[in-house]
């Protein structure tokens, strides 16, 4: 199964940090992924002062395509840079984008451009914007991206105002569905989100309280009547778009993101249908132009101020935690293949018919 998974958000693989646009070489990229025979989305932050070097090499990306390369390399994809909250996201990866810069962004549709993490909630007191009469609404942002072929992946929310997030997000659903050409995605599930319950047991400490805790949050009686209350109103609202085949829900198997306990019954509530794989990792330990560290007792790359920034754990973790975890074969092909193909699949599709 390794060798026909598609990785959905990946920061980097080999020696590359895919935030260092400067140094990417695609063709060593697809040497590295080809010889695994793993697809993959290559996730990037983008700078403002990067900006330009993006675009062109969004067009290397297409011209490359187009002539038949890169063909392990399944699209590119960015985190921010309209993010409420950080999480593990370079300072210099998070500003706000005029409408001439969302515009060119959605351009990049055509030339693979596959999705743009973007927090719905961003305008709302708490996060990392003061929003003045010259900034794009959200509305305009959403319809612009999907005009191109570019989809809003909702995460990184603030934590203070679920209900004002879950509005937001709700509306960001409802022009998915107003659009018509298929679902979104999502950056990880439960992870940069408000959320009614512990999701992971990091440190030591924690885990020698993992298996109290996680028994008084009965996740047995989670059911798709009560996630307002059970999960959360932003996560609730996710999962009820999902079966509205609206949105596909990235999540990360590596265990430790989320626990794997909880992942399971994530993917009764969703259905295997309507997951996605991503890994999150950088394999390299380096995020832009810095070293990332490691704990002792965990497999997470941490930043200097012990905020998570990534994973390590690339594919085949993922699929043999997805084993442990008693997945059926059927399942695990959805979330790694047959998922992923069909996002891209509609990618495709919408964009060479424009």
């Amino acid at each position: 199964m390794v060798n026909k998974s598609i990785d959905f958000h990946c920061h980097g693989v080999g020696h590359f940090d895919f935030t260092d646009i400067a140094a990417l070489n695609l063709a060593e990229i697809e040497s590295i992924l080809a010889i695994r025979n793993q697809q993959t989305v290559l996730t990037l932050y983008l700078p403002k002062f990067n900006f330009d070097s993006f675009l062109l090499l969004m067009e290397t990306v297409y011209l490359g395509k187009q002539a038949g390369k890169y063909p392990h390399i399944a699209g590119l994809s960015l985190e921010g840079p309209l993010l409420a909250s950080h999480g593990g996201t370079p300072e210099t990866g998070v500003w706000m984008p005029s409408k001439a810069h969302w515009k060119e962004l959605a351009r990049c549709g055509k030339q693979g451009l596959i999705y743009i993490v973007i927090s719905p909630d961003a305008y709302l007191p708490g996060g990392n914007f003061i929003p003045d009469s010259s900034a794009p609404s959200l509305t305009w942002i959403t319809e612009t991206l999907l005009e191109g072929g570019v989809l809003p992946a909702p995460g990184h929310f603030i934590k203070s105002n679920p209900q004002g997030s879950a509005l937001q997000l709700q509306n960001l659903f409802n022009i998915v569905e107003a659009w018509g050409h298929g679902a979104t995605i999502t950056d990880h599930l439960f992870n940069d989100m408000p959320r009614n319950f512990k999701h992971a047991w990091r440190t030591p400490e924690e885990q020698l309280r993992r298996d109290k805790e996680i028994k008084e949050i009965n996740i047995d009686s989670w059911t798709l009547d009560l996630l307002d209350q059970q999960l959360g109103e932003v996560p609730a609202t996710i999962i009820k778009n999902a079966h509205k085949g609206l949105v596909k829900v990235c999540q990360n198997f590596d265990g430790e993101h989320v626990d794997l306990t909880i992942v399971k019954k994530t993917v009764e509530l969703l259905g295997a249908e309507n997951m996605l794989m991503m890994t999150d990792s950088i394999e390299s330990k380096r995020l832009a132009g810095r070293s990332l560290h490691m704990r002792s007792d965990s497999t997470l790359l941490y930043q200097e101020q012990g905020v998570v920034a990534a994973g390590s754990q690339g594919v085949e973790r993922q699929l043999s935690n997805m084993v442990a975890m008693n997945l059926s074969d059927e399942q695990i092909d959805r979330i790694t293949y047959r998922t992923p193909c069909q996002i891209l699949e509609q990618h495709r599709h919408y964009v060479g018919n424009r």
